[in-house]
């Protein structure tokens, strides 16, 4: 294994197993080389690939106002990505974004559309095959599979958030850029707690234009700037915020592990920065009552092993 620091974040090349956890404790996000890069996915999967493969299979994407970033009630709130939401086959979406990306669709309230999150072995299960799953956590993960593109009027994008579980993001095609951010102070980045609508994971602020008048605490010095290449993974530690943006049209896969409870002791700072989270987790699900689903099933996934994957497959739209 080779250890290089650039921009800010450690790249490694090819860890085994020992390796990748000795940097995994130190519950710093970083960069892995020479792994995915040699999956057949990296070289096969060119949109004709895909739609032969599975262009008939239905998926859940999500349309976008041309307004959507501008308030934070939309991308921070219950039922915000619900709304435009539709389920089409495949290979109507990708020749939707074709001609998005080549601006032959030309649409005023809808600006843009997103493949975001389809649960991978559900949604296409003839592609497993062309995947290599990632074994240094040695435990089943949940896959979710990214389809996204950038244009001249929009660039697919997930909102500042955390998660509450270890994510190997792997980039497949074209490039994303991700802004990351330690979890120093959960409340320095001003998850939308006074309403009872908010997703306490998420950030009002926009990363990209920080309105320090209205959010003073918000960390911005603190910004780790990755720009991921095809072929690459990325480690992001459970509550680690985050904000990505495409680059490119492109295709990533995010491996879901759960956090168990033998890692609150063996990486450093979790269990500080969860004391830190779950006091305002609980007063927020308590008060209030349209977002009491989705906080109890973030302070499970604080407690119980396994039930970040289980109860993501249980929520998946029918």
């Amino acid at each position: 294994m080779k250890v290089k620091n650039s921009d800010s974040i450690l790249r490694i090349k090819n860890p085994n197993e020992k390796e990748f956890l000795e940097l995994w404790k130190q519950y710093q996000p970083f960069l892995i080389e020479d792994v995915a890069k040699h999956w057949d996915a990296c070289s096969k999967w060119s949109n004709d690939y895909l739609i032969k493969q599975c262009g008939n299979n239905l998926v859940d994407i999500q349309n976008f106002k041309k307004d959507f970033f501008d308030d934070y009630k939309m991308f921070s709130y219950v039922g915000a990505y619900i709304e435009d939401r539709k389920i089409i086959k495949y290979k109507e979406y990708v020749k939707e974004i074709e001609e998005r990306v080549n601006e032959n669709k030309n649409d005023p309230d809808l600006v843009g559309c997103y493949l975001p999150s389809a649960f991978f072995e559900d949604s296409f299960p003839e592609i497993i095959g062309d995947v290599i799953y990632p074994e240094y956590l040695n435990r089943k993960p949940l896959v979710n599979y990214w389809h996204g593109f950038s244009s001249k009027n929009f660039s697919s994008t997930s909102a500042l958030h955390f998660d509450a579980v270890h994510n190997i993001f792997v980039q497949i095609r074209g490039r994303k850029k991700i802004l990351l951010y330690p979890p120093s102070n959960y409340l320095s980045f001003y998850p939308p707690l006074d309403d009872s609508r908010g997703l306490a994971a998420y950030s009002r602020v926009d990363p990209n234009l920080p309105n320090l008048e209205s959010f003073p605490k918000f960390p911005y010095q603190e910004r780790i700037e990755v720009l991921i290449q095809p072929g690459e993974m990325l480690y992001i530690p459970p509550f680690w915020w985050h904000y990505v943006t495409a680059v490119d049209e492109n295709i990533s896969l995010s491996f879901f592990y759960d956090v168990t409870i033998q890692d609150y002791f063996k990486q450093q700072k979790i269990l500080s920065v969860l004391l830190n989270i779950a006091p305002h987790y609980l007063y927020h699900a308590i008060s209030s009552p349209d977002a009491l689903q989705s906080s109890i099933a973030m302070i499970k996934s604080f407690i119980l092993p396994g039930s970040f994957t289980e109860g993501a497959r249980d929520e998946k739209p029918k």
